[in-house]
């Protein structure tokens, strides 16, 4: 009996052994050796985080009769000179996965053992994330695509009533007195010439029909046609009153268009560094270098829970290459917050993939399933 189960233990000793040296597992580095044998690599994931953030480009246009609005309609303040403001209109972030540089590894495959010992499966996302292993997982991936908007809040219509004609007809009237003995004779001739009309003639013409506009609407809202529009009529009309009389107005007090600018950065949070600045906002400059001192940092701060520092050092520490297992991640919580000056835009509680431990687990015919946001254990099932 003892025999017996001598020979057995030796078996599953000799066994064991085999099995171990079917699979190999390596971590990839620039200094990593060619295998010998084939295998697949795989890698883990990364948290990456993706600020989107919105500005608004306020311009300025100064108006072609801007030097005569205070005399002409009293309008103090005019735009005299074009430029341009920005602000920061909204920020926001949202966390994607990359595969991390550092945890790239490789599990060599013996050809020469059997058929059965070979009979593994590793499911991969598309970018080389471990998703599973002896499991086919349908988990869906997230995209990270760079979505650049802009929105024209304006009218691209600019002083539409200013193309008025530039030439006008000046008449002058040409008296020619002629005496013949005791009788005067007065002569009239008429000379007709076509000449440019200077700005400010233009600037009058147009000032006269502001005064004509309002005239004609203090008219229609009084009812001195004696006309019984209906409400819709008297709306419409009103309306279009309205914008031939802002139209012109915008001749002399120049005109505004904003439009809304969306800029995307994609930043990988340090374990080492607390905030990460994401760009600089100047008002006159918009989005500007990070060395430049006009304008106002927009910064990713970043706290971590250390909720995994409580772990034993042998959860990450190093095995035998030849030992078969497969290395997994266990991130940890932080928070992430975007800033601009006092104002907070906006801030989550959520995993950092880099910021966790890398451990593992042996690599036999369980079944596992991997989060590949995170590369922690989504399902183990042993068998």
């Amino acid at each position: 009996m003892k025999t017996f189960i001598r020979l057995f233990l030796l078996f599953a000793c000799l066994t064991s052994m085999v099995a171990n040296a079917q699979l190999a597992v390596y971590k990839l580095t620039t200094a990593s050796k060619k295998p010998e044998k084939n295998g697949v690599m795989y890698s883990l994931p990364r948290t990456l985080v993706k600020v989107s953030i919105t500005i608004s480009e306020t311009e300025f246009i100064k108006g072609p009769y801007a030097e005569y609005a205070a005399d002409l309609l009293g309008i103090q303040n005019p735009v005299m000179q074009a430029y341009k403001e920005y602000e920061l209109v909204d920020a926001g972030f949202e966390t994607l996965t990359e595969p991390d540089p550092d945890q790239y590894y490789f599990i060599e495959v013996d050809e020469k053992a059997s058929k059965e010992d070979r009979n593994l499966v590793f499911s991969l996302s598309n970018n080389g994330i471990i998703k599973s292993v002896n499991t086919s997982a349908q988990l869906k991936e997230r995209s990270g695509n760079i979505t650049e908007n802009q929105k024209l809040i304006a009218d691209d219509r600019l002083f539409e009533f200013s193309n008025t004609p530039s030439i006008y007809r000046k008449v002058d009237t040409i008296v020619r007195i002629v005496t013949v003995d005791t009788a005067t004779i007065k002569k009239r001739f008429f000379n007709t010439t076509f000449e440019e009309k200077p700005s400010e003639m233009k600037a009058r013409e147009a000032a006269d029909m502001v005064s004509r506009i309002r005239d004609s609407r203090f008219n229609l809202l009084t009812g001195y046609q004696e006309t019984n529009f209906s409400k819709e009529s008297l709306e419409y009309m009103d309306k279009q009153l309205q914008a031939m009389s802002n139209e012109y107005l915008s001749l002399f007090r120049g005109m505004k268009t904003e439009r809304l600018l969306t800029f995307t950065y994609y930043l990988v949070p340090d374990a080492s560094r607390t905030s990460i600045t994401v760009c600089r906002v100047s008002k006159e400059s918009g989005i500007v270098d990070q060395t430049d001192s006009k304008g106002r940092e927009l910064v990713l701060n970043v706290k971590r829970s250390e909720n995994t520092s409580q772990l034993p050092a042998w959860v990450s520490s190093s095995v035998d290459p030849k030992v078969p297992v497969i290395f997994y991640r266990m991130p940890e919580m932080a928070s992430l917050a975007i800033k601009y000056g006092n104002k907070t835009f906006d801030e989550k509680y959520l995993p950092v993939s880099q910021f966790g431990k890398v451990t593992q687990l042996p690599l036999n015919k369980s079944r596992l399933e991997f989060y590949p946001e995170t590369g922690s254990i989504k399902a183990v099932y042993f068998e």
